[in-house]
């Protein structure tokens, strides 16, 4: 197959015989050179367009590689995405399973710890029954020790617990009840019992408007369940050593018997808290009273004879003279002062009686006057003229 080539027409070749030189485009004709070099063209343009062919099939080529790499790489991320959210779903259907699994076990904890209790007893029970009864026996009988032991421990502790609770809410009581009467008497002096009274809590020093001391009252406050006779005597030996004239109990639980808010056994007054004050105010009124009536007994006989000397001493009959000298001064101004009115009453009472005799006659004329046309007057003129009166006057 020839194969073109392009050769310069001033390149020099020679000839082969005589070995004379010349240049190429001096031995081919111009018709072989206008041949060669449509031919040469049309090689180029067929080169060109296999050239362009082959560049666009390669661009093609590179496009639907990037668009393969670009569809590739959108799909790798679309699945990155979905196995994301894949996960994510399977994680919170996870999250979401424990969430109801614990809340299960939750609900079931108390099934659950009985039924552990249950296997436990059985294995307990499996495991005593292989052992021989020797054995049973011994553990039976330490375990009861044991348990009573801890019975004991735990009423021991329940009673210590008991006793300071209760010793706790007295003391809440007792400040309570202290506070209450030193806000409800502020002229009283409110102070805890001495040491050595175990029953009483407060003692109260009621004071007269003056300041003197009227008498004791001695208070003490019980926090507990039920209510003991034994504290009556208890406060009432209180009552003695501390010299108080009234005791009282104020107890959350009141004698079975009692169906008021406060009682009175054996000297000694019980009352619930919430009548603790009236019941306070009216003792202190009593021992008021009674020391009232103490100061007014005091010395009586003497006060008796001085106002006896009193009742019979010229200065008592002077006073009582111009008493009665004043009384009559006093009967003959009023005396006077009727009369002065009787006098202008008489006077008032005639002018009255010409007014209505003038107004009576006007009426008069006037229905004269009018007819029938006044009717409204007949009225007035049936008014009664004013009596007389008759006035007595002082001598």
């Amino acid at each position: 197959m020839a194969r073109p080539i392009i050769v310069d027409g001033a390149e020099r070749v020679a000839c082969p015989k005589c070995n004379h030189g010349f240049a190429l485009s001096e031995g081919i004709s111009r018709q072989a050179i206008d041949r060669y070099a449509d031919e040469f063209e049309r090689g180029l343009a067929e080169q060109r367009r296999k050239l362009e062919a082959e560049l666009a099939a390669e661009a093609k080529r590179r496009a639907e590689r990037e668009f393969e790499t670009r569809m590739k790489a959108m799909q790798e991320s679309a699945a990155g995405q979905e196995a994301a959210l894949a996960k994510f779903r399977a994680d919170e259907l996870t999250l979401r399973r424990q969430m109801r699994a614990l809340e299960e076990a939750k609900k079931n904890q108390d099934l659950d710890y009985q039924r552990k209790l249950d296997e436990e007893r059985k294995r307990i029970e499996a495991h005593a029954r292989e052992a021989s009864s020797a054995e049973i026996g011994r553990r039976e009988a330490q375990h009861k020790a044991q348990i009573e032991s801890a019975q004991r421990e735990v009423a021991d502790l329940k009673r210590k617990l008991e006793q300071g609770s209760q010793q706790t809410q007295g003391e809440g009581l007792e400040i309570t009840l202290e506070a209450l009467l030193r806000h409800a008497f502020p002229m009283d002096e409110i102070v805890p019992v001495p040491k050595g009274m175990n029953g009483a809590d407060l003692l109260q020093r009621v004071r007269s408007p003056s300041g003197q001391v009227c008498g004791a009252i001695i208070w003490e406050a019980k926090q507990t369940k039920a209510w003991q006779p034994l504290w009556l005597q208890k406060l009432k030996d209180d009552q003695q050593a501390a010299g108080a004239e009234l005791a009282v109990i104020v107890t959350a639980a009141m004698p079975k018997e009692a169906r008021e808010p406060f009682v009175r056994e054996a000297d000694v007054w019980i009352t619930r808290f919430d009548a603790a004050r009236p019941l306070a105010q009216v003792l202190r009124n009593t021992l008021l009273e009674i020391h009232k009536l103490r100061q007014a007994n005091h010395g009586r006989s003497e006060k008796m004879e001085l106002v006896y000397n009193y009742i019979c001493s010229a200065q008592f009959a002077q006073r009582l003279k111009a008493a009665i000298d004043g009384f009559e001064a006093m009967r003959q101004e009023l005396e006077t002062e009727k009369a002065a009115f009787a006098r202008i009453w008489k006077r008032r009472e005639s002018q009255l009686t010409r007014m209505t005799g003038s107004l009576l006659g006007v009426v008069g004329d006037l229905q004269g006057i009018g007819q029938e046309s006044l009717a409204q007057l007949d009225t007035i003129a049936a008014l009664p003229m004013p009596a007389e009166p008759d006035l007595v006057l002082a001598p």
